[in-house]
């Protein structure tokens, strides 16, 4: 089972310095990906952690010469609140400046002020629709664009387009969520399915509908990769704050607790290590290298 890691660009208190800390540490101790989280705008007093939280895209251009092997990942960008056209050129151009190493993590979105505030409020109740009409334009736009597009939320003629992603085909697509349209999506078109903060036995439940709409689309089933956060300290279990699975223990400890999600069929987990300074998730990679990923 591969790790990977969330850059610390936010909460308040996230420096530049410790993005970059960060990058170079999970190249240097085998990590297999970093990743940005995506907010723009949320009601003061509302906006939990998010209140000041760094751009996903331009971070990730940012980190991209100092890093080389490492995949760049955005957990999740929240498609339906951004001009799809924007967005394929804008991810396009990412992965080629990063060599082909782009995975586009997608969602619906959640706040309905957010979307109301950046001017797209009537997107918020067909969300999900519109997210799948945009997913088949970038790869229209990706594979095809010199034919002509046309859906409920696009319509474009036989275009110009460039440049195209690195990567054969397009971006892999990882998609998140964990609703039942979220699940059938990974299933249809996604390259892995990628919920937040899920216990090891509700992976294993849920992930089933991703299989079986996979099979039912006639495509091999994508990867599950589920984001989680990890502390290295007290507790000796996982435990559920708020709606968030978080692994927490010795290093022995959380070693076993990987070991359930890697038996739900996780091939990937993106480590959140709840802090914006760099320097204790630094640490807390450290001690992931060290104790936990030779054994996995």
């Amino acid at each position: 089972m591969r790790l990977g890691v969330v850059l610390p660009t936010y909460p308040r208190g996230a420096t530049v310095e410790g993005v970059a800390q960060v990058a170079e540490a999970a190249e240097r101790l085998g990590f297999a990906s970093v990743w940005t989280t995506d907010h723009v705008i949320l009601p003061q007093g509302s906006a939990g952690p998010y209140d000041e939280i760094l751009e996903p895209l331009l971070t990730l251009a940012y980190i991209a010469p100092l890093t080389r092997q490492v995949q760049l990942g955005i957990s999740v960008i929240v498609v339906p609140q951004r001009n799809g056209v924007v967005l394929a050129k804008e991810l396009a151009t990412l992965d080629r400046l990063c060599g082909g190493r782009l995975i586009a993590g997608v969602g619906a979105g959640w706040s309905e002020e957010e979307f109301t505030m950046l001017g797209v409020g009537d997107r918020f109740h067909h969300r999900g629709k519109y997210l799948d009409e945009t997913l088949r334009l970038w790869n229209h736009l990706w594979t095809t664009p010199d034919a002509p597009y046309r859906s409920q939320y696009y319509d474009l003629p036989a275009v110009a387009f460039g440049p195209r992603p690195v990567q054969t085909g397009g971006l892999p697509i990882w998609v998140g969520g964990a609703s039942e349209g979220a699940r059938r999506r990974a299933g249809r078109i996604g390259a892995a399915w990628h919920p937040v903060g899920i216990s090891a036995s509700d992976l294993a439940v849920q992930s089933r509908l991703v299989h079986q709409s996979a099979t039912q689309a006639g495509r091999p089933s994508p990867e599950i990769a589920p984001r989680l956060p990890i502390q290295f300290g007290a507790g000796s279990e996982a435990l559920a704050v708020g709606r968030m699975q978080t692994i927490q223990g010795s290093p022995h400890e959380v070693l076993a607790q990987l070991r359930d999600y890697a038996q739900a069929g996780a091939s990937e987990i993106v480590c959140l290590f709840n802090s914006p300074d760099g320097n204790v998730v630094v640490e807390q990679m450290e001690i992931m290298a060290e104790h936990v990923m030779p054994a996995l």
